[in-house]
């Protein structure tokens, strides 16, 4: 079979190709998913799903000249295989590779670069409008899985394209998932005869359900739509995960994300975990929380396999919400919690906290309610690339008047701040990196005790790793990259580490206390832009003072996807980087 993929190097081969060696594509298709996968992980399930569709959609439109938009690209990798990119598959996600998601930068196939759901129907209506507007002839294809039908922003676009005269093509990928199982009303409806209803009372033409994995029912479906005058959706009901058994047979999240794996003697062998990350970190210690106070809420907006929420909604089914793909909601929904005199902890991505910036600033922030917002993944992600680097949460949020960002360093951290923010009269936010934790350093034993204590009302401000009297320089650092400055400074005799803990509200002592030996670097995984170090040199300014400061964070760029680990390096912000920083920062003053 995978001879008939060998012979496709653009969508044009695909329209080529007889009908008849269409099934042996979309098998071919199938076991380049599951091999590249295999190899260096990647989306697996919603791309096995979507096969029969994509080949369908490149046999029916053309592209270019026709725009396929898929929202994320989850479902996208048969149409990265169709549209010259077979023989780089095994770089997705790598360093200098394919991409983890669309980008049309990489293909002119690829009409819109996005990571996050929902987008797909606003972005393809608007490029619709300015196609016609110029004069350009083409068609425009919104592919939107139905867990983007739990966000808001696809409800906007479909409620403006319903109502416009332009013949947007909607195609409803149907599998009943987002990651896990949908929630919520809406997908609900999908499977029932009020589907048609729904979007007809819309605006739109709807045909179907078609059982997406009939290449002629969907070939069908999509001609008709194509030769539609007006806004059609085509239902199309799918399986995640299909031609995949152990996929299938995964009831969570139908193969999600399963790599890297191989087979071994007929059977599937993942690769092992190692230590726990700083997500399952966290979720163990809002269990000890839901557990000690019935007031305690934690809500998600489609994250709880991510965020390691799972065992906590099996014991807490009433306390836990997934809210579906929904930040907006989420946030808001917590400030009602907030406001009924619950205590909510919204645990969302750094990169969908984005999404509801307007929500924490009026419905949380202004009203000064006690929301607490757990922001994972924050920083360097790695292989997901830049729509989800963490890189933005420190400079966006610290504005923000009452609200307090804390940042452990190390998992025993997360108790005690935790605990402090449960009993904060306003907003906070626990920022925590994507990735395992760390080993707890010697220089941090002697905090154990505090660390270890749930009950802990306050966690005091900015803390010393090392402490040198007559310090020349200060490495001043938020999060996990205290154990680099340490690590950084341990040879060095006239070195201090301050771990700032807060990025806001500062720790104004301890933080001029550093500036005292006159050179001070400032490092954190995140934007320089408005960060910590930005904060710092405020304070500085404030205070009339001018010590020689380096700032090291993530640079002015959005950062590709690649090895967290070695951007690490790149950017300086290991160990020998922090070293660099501080010899550069002492070398100046000699010249």
């Amino acid at each position: 079979m995978a001879d008939v993929l060998s012979g496709v190097a653009s969508p044009a081969d695909v329209r080529a190709l007889p009908e008849a060696a269409l099934p042996g594509l979309c098998e071919a298709l199938r076991e380049a998913i599951i091999t590249t996968c295999g190899r260096v992980g990647g989306h697996l399930g919603a791309s096995l799903g979507a096969v029969e569709l994509v080949v369908a959609l490149h046999r029916v439109f053309h592209t270019p000249q026709d725009a396929l938009l898929f929202d994320v690209g989850h479902q996208a990798y048969a149409h990265k295989l169709l549209t010259g990119r077979r023989d780089r598959m095994h770089t997705l996600r790598q360093a200098g590779g394919i991409a983890p998601f669309l980008d049309p930068r990489e293909s002119h196939h690829d009409a819109l670069a996005a990571g996050h759901a929902c987008t797909a129907i606003s972005a393809a209506l608007g490029l619709l409008a300015g196609r016609r507007q110029l004069g350009h002839p083409g068609h425009v294809v919104a592919v939107v899985g139905d867990g983007a039908l739990t966000g808001g922003l696809s409800f906007e676009g479909l409620n403006n394209a319903g109502g416009s005269p332009l013949p947007l093509v909607v195609v409803l990928n149907d599998n009943q998932m987002s990651i896990s199982a949908n929630v919520g009303a809406i997908p609900a409806l999908l499977r029932t005869r009020n589907a048609r209803a729904f979007f007809e009372s819309l605006g739109f033409t709807y045909l179907g359900p078609v059982d997406g994995h009939d290449l002629g029912a969907l070939t069908r479906a999509l001609r008709e739509a194509k030769a539609s005058s007006r806004p059609v959706v085509v239902h199309a009901l799918t399986k995640k995960g299909r031609g995949f058994p152990p996929a299938e047979a995964d009831e969570q999240t139908r193969g999600h994300a399963m790599g890297p794996y191989e087979w071994r003697d007929g059977k599937l062998v993942r690769s092992r975990g190692g230590r726990p990350t700083f997500s399952e970190a966290f979720a163990q210690v809002l269990g000890d929380a839901l557990e000690r106070d019935p007031r305690v809420v934690a809500v998600t907006p489609a994250m709880l396999e991510g965020s390691a929420l799972t065992g906590l909604k099996a014991r807490f089914p009433d306390r836990v919400h997934d809210v579906g793909i929904a930040e907006q909601h989420a946030v808001t929904f917590c400030a009602g919690l907030a406001a009924a005199g619950a205590k909510p902890v919204c645990v969302i991505y750094s990169t969908f906290l984005q999404r509801a910036y307007d929500q924490v600033v009026h419905d949380v922030c202004l009203p000064g309610l006690p929301v607490i917002f757990a922001v994972d993944r924050a920083g360097l992600v790695g292989a997901d690339g830049a729509t989800h680097q963490g890189a933005y949460d420190v400079s966006f949020l610290r504005p923000l008047p009452g609200l307090t960002q804390w940042a452990p360093v190390v998992g025993e951290d997360l108790a005690p701040m935790l605990a402090a923010a449960l009993q904060a009269s306003g907003p906070s936010v626990l920022r925590f990196p994507r990735g395992t934790l760390p080993d707890l350093p010697p220089e941090l034993a002697n905090a154990e005790s505090e660390a270890s204590r749930p009950d802990a009302l306050t966690v005091p401000g900015a803390r010393w790793l090392r402490r040198v009297p007559g310090s020349r320089l200060t490495l001043v650092t938020l999060g996990p990259l205290g154990l680099s400055a340490l690590e950084a400074a341990r040879n060095e005799p006239g070195w201090s580490v301050l771990d700032a803990r807060r990025a806001w509200p500062l720790d104004e002592a301890a933080l001029l206390e550093a500036a005292a030996g006159g050179h001070v670097v400032v490092a954190e995984e995140g934007t320089v832009r408005g960060g910590l170090g930005s904060a710092v040199l405020e304070l500085y300014a404030a205070a009339g003072i001018s010590p020689r400061v380096k700032l090291l964070g993530m640079p002015d760029v959005f950062l590709p996807h690649g090895d967290a680990r070695v951007q690490r390096t790149e950017l300086g912000l290991d160990a020998a980087g922090l070293r660099r920083a501080g010899h550069a920062l002492l070398e100046e003053e000699r010249r």
